[in-house]
């Protein structure tokens, strides 16, 4: 069994051995697992706050979806509503309507110096529509002649923009391919007419708005960049090493905020374990593609920190798919798998909560663990260079919104 030093008792209540180990990173990346857990959600919560009062953070990007993202840093900063409508509507993949995600909403409001962005497509992976109703807003302002570029994009997605990438994938395997293309070729062209005339543009408004604008654009491709990867794998012809258009778009996000806030900005940013980790990710034997993390660590160095999260024992979420519900997907409790042999949760099976520093592991050359929780599945990772640090509690359980069996 790997054996991991350098690691500390930890309590989930005191978060300040993890704000140690950041040190002078500006960008902390907080990961969990799975989604809708509760122990996780609590645990980013205490060091979110921490991060914001006493080291500086400023910003937070969170995964869900940047067009949906305006309503909620809007909403914390004075806008009206209530937390839970603002859960519901200004997060993708149901990630905004747990109680934790709720009281980091107030707390996040009460303070007011935080501004939010999600980083990740647009509509749950399902359509490019709400990016590109945020193009032609700007453009209605700049330009109105251009606008029919973005009726282009609204016309041919139209046979598969849905409500998730639960709906999505399947539709669109079902366009023939002169309809696929014609989809690519209005986002390209939106895209590159905005790239082109980013300087006319910025006169007319301004550099972070046109910015802003043109990072909706690319959204709505790299939507239609996703769909043909998962064509592609739903085909059996997808290579070994291929992108991943969301990651990509996610790591293009916080590339973005340091460009808007300047570089001296704090950012805080909670994606899933296999997102923000530093090496690729693994979904399954023979399948490998970059991570946002491997996009961030390669340009951020060690500016840029992770943490991962995961636990023992307990229940996590799965997904069923299921049309009548309002993104085509619910979700539910389940039991955790025992660990794997190899995993790094098997390495720890024998510690009570603990704080792992995997960047002095690194450092030393140890040989960790190969594997770790993903969901209710393992993945194959090299933890010691994925993260550079790891807390592990013993036991995780789902949200209380989530329906137990």
């Amino acid at each position: 069994m790997p054996e991991l030093d350098f690691r500390m008792p930890f309590s989930p209540e005191d978060v300040s051995p993890i704000a140690d180990l950041v040190s002078d990173a500006r960008i902390v990346a907080i990961g969990e697992n799975n989604h809708h857990i509760r122990e996780f959600g609590e645990l980013r919560n205490r060091l979110l706050r921490h991060l914001v009062d006493e080291r500086g953070f400023t910003v937070l990007g969170f995964e869900s979806g940047f067009a949906e993202g305006e309503l909620v840093d809007g909403w914390l900063h004075g806008a009206p509503g209530d937390v839970a409508d603002i859960g519901r509507d200004g997060f993708t993949f149901s990630l905004g309507d747990s109680p934790e995600a709720h009281d980091m909403l107030t707390w996040l409001r009460g303070h007011g110096g935080v501004h939010y962005a999600g980083l990740d497509v647009p509509s749950s992976g399902g359509s490019p529509v709400p990016a590109l109703k945020a193009v032609r807003r700007y453009l209605e302002d700049v330009a109105p002649d251009v606008v029919p570029l973005v009726e282009a994009g609204l016309t041919a997605s139209e046979p598969y923009a849905s409500a998730s990438s639960a709906v999505a994938p399947g539709r669109y395997a079902a366009m023939a391919a002169p309809a696929r293309d014609a989809a690519t070729a209005a986002f390209t062209t939106l895209l590159s007419h905005l790239r082109s005339l980013a300087p006319v543009y910025e006169q007319q408004s301004d550099r972070a708005t046109h910015a802003i604008a043109e990072h909706h654009a690319l959204g709505a491709l790299r939507i239609d960049q996703y769909l043909r990867e998962l064509a592609a794998m739903m085909a059996g012809v997808a290579p070994s090493v291929q992108g991943s258009s969301r990651d990509t778009y996610m790591a293009s996000t916080v590339k973005l905020l340091r460009r808007l806030h300047g570089d001296d900005v704090k950012i805080v940013v909670m994606v899933h374990n296999g997102h923000l980790q530093r090496v690729p990710f693994s979904p399954a034997p023979g399948m490998v593609f970059p991570s946002a993390g491997t996009h961030l660590a390669a340009e951020f160095g060690d500016d840029y920190f992770t943490l991962g999260l995961s636990a023992g024992t307990g229940t996590t979420t799965g997904l069923t798919p299921d049309e009548g519900e309002r993104l085509g997907f619910s979700v539910h409790a389940e039991d955790l798998a025992p660990a794997a042999e190899g995993s790094v949760e098997a390495a720890l099976a024998d510690s009570d909560a603990c704080l792992v520093d995997l960047r002095a592991n690194r450092a030393k050359g140890v040989a960790g663990p190969t594997s770790m929780r993903h969901a209710h599945m393992f993945t194959q990772v090299d933890v010691v260079e994925a993260f550079d640090a790891l807390v592990y509690l013993p036991t995780m359980s789902v949200s209380d919104h989530v329906p137990r069996s």
